[in-house]
């Protein structure tokens, strides 16, 4: 499934509207997505037909609602989809590093001339619809490129979501992490003294989107592993002015080298924080090549304080994380992450009885070496509290707050709020209840 097939499957489903009139990419897309968003059930996909200054289409919205995300990730449900992660996950046994890792990392290549992703060598970066989104933004912004990177000297590939502010028509600002694997890859290039060759993906099957964002473990590939959990066809082309092939389907491929030493300040940016941030060393990437398909749609997410239709990833993140800490954490049994502070790693944990030096050793577990290594705060609740129930869960922590099971570190917080006696919980008695059922015609409430 590629981007225009997603889109036809969306439409079928009622839940793309096309906007035919000419739409500003400064301020006004972004606004009209919002509002889009703030709908009842997320709102539908927008296609943006004419964006003022630029030949290309524009989708937003993609995954703003559950309907939308599941079927990005080929599936009826979220429930269907945690069905799919499971069966993966079962299929062997060790740690979810191990049962990640899969054979082979081979792709079908298309050769260039057959591929409809063509060099276009008159587009510049200043001819592409990026977003400005907020008013006090340093400049516009592509949002949805899948930036991969190739480790110099393992070979190993790593694709990444992040955002890339347009500096002019031949320089990206590319804010990954210096956690990610694209970081890694970069480091490893500047000790052999060269560049890294970049290639920025929109477009290609939809879940290639989520599969980029997701907390895998270090060393599986995110395009290999979507062919094992979604049965998705890997058709390449090879790059045409860096050593790095690309999905064939993709609506945009930008080709370009990072040096290590060239960076610059990135932002202001408006981001799920709800305020601006900017980066003194973000790293530069050089163009040195544009392609696309005919027609090409460039995809685009709108960012800002929740609600925004990145929460429908995270929640796709969350079932991926549950699963995965379960495995790795016996002791686990479910996790909830509160909406507001999806993007914090903020986490509800449910654990099996053990001490609370056992509860220590498994927060400072999760800090050290889980995909929750950067959670802000983490709680441990028994497993009688339901934690899609957040009233029930804050009253738990708030009542079990104890000073020796607080711990904190690095700016983050970890609270032990387990070990509630079940016969010390204030509960109506079986027998009362069996009485009120007997009598229930009786009363007339």
């Amino acid at each position: 499934m590629d981007l225009r097939e997603y889109l036809q499957q969306i439409d079928g489903l009622g839940e793309l509207q096309i906007v035919k009139t000419t739409i500003d990419a400064r301020l006004e897309l972004a606004a009209l997505c919002r509002r889009e968003f703030s709908k009842q059930n997320g709102g539908n996909a927008l296609l943006f037909d004419q964006v003022a200054g630029s030949s290309l289409r524009v989708v937003a919205n993609l995954f703003g609602s559950e309907r939308r995300a599941s079927l990005l990730l080929h599936s009826d449900s979220f429930h269907h989809f945690s069905a799919k992660l499971q069966k993966l996950l079962q299929q062997k046994t060790g740690t979810v590093a191990e049962r990640l890792q899969f054979s082979g990392n081979n792709v079908e290549l298309i050769s260039a001339g057959t591929a409809e992703l063509q060099d276009v060598p008159d587009l510049s970066l200043k001819s592409l619809p990026a977003i400005q989104s907020w008013p006090n933004e340093g400049g516009a912004y592509l949002t949805l490129g899948m930036v991969l990177t190739q480790h110099p000297q393992t070979g190993l590939r790593n694709l990444g979501l992040y955002r890339a502010q347009v500096i002019d028509s031949n320089h990206l600002a590319v804010n990954f992490s210096s956690a990610s694997g694209a970081a890694e890859h970069l480091a490893v290039a500047a000790e052999m003294g060269k560049s890294l060759p970049v290639s920025l993906i929109f477009g290609a099957d939809p879940a290639f989107l989520w599969a980029a964002a997701a907390p895998l473990p270090e060393g599986c590939d995110e395009f290999i592993f979507s062919r094992a959990l979604f049965g998705i066809d890997l058709k390449f082309t090879a790059g045409v002015s860096q050593p790095l092939a690309v999905p064939s389907d993709a609506e945009v491929v930008i080709e370009g080298q990072i040096d290590p030493e060239d960076t610059m300040t990135e932002g202001p940016f408006g981001n799920h924080t709800g305020q601006y941030v900017t980066r003194s060393d973000c790293p530069v990437m050089r163009v040195t090549a544009i392609r696309h398909r005919p027609q090409p749609i460039l995809p685009m997410t709108v960012v800002g304080p929740p609600p925004s239709e990145n929460i429908y990833l995270a929640r796709a993140n969350e079932i991926l994380l549950r699963e995965m800490l379960k495995i790795d954490y016996p002791q686990i049994s479910d996790l909830q992450m509160p909406q507001e502070t999806i993007f914090h790693g903020v986490a509800l944990l449910a654990v099996k009885p053990q001490s609370a030096a056992d509860n220590k050793d498994l927060l400072y577990s999760l800090w050290r070496k889980s995909p929750l290594s950067r959670s802000r705060l983490l709680v441990l609740l028994d497993e009688d509290i339901d934690l899609h129930s957040a009233s029930s869960s804050w009253w738990r922590t708030i009542n079990c707050l104890q000073n020796q099971r607080i711990y904190q570190g690095n700016g983050r917080i970890a609270i032990d709020a387990t070990g509630i006696n079940p016969d010390s919980l204030v509960v109506e008695d079986r027998q009362t209840q069996e009485l009120l059922k007997r009598r229930r015609d009786e009363y007339d409430l």
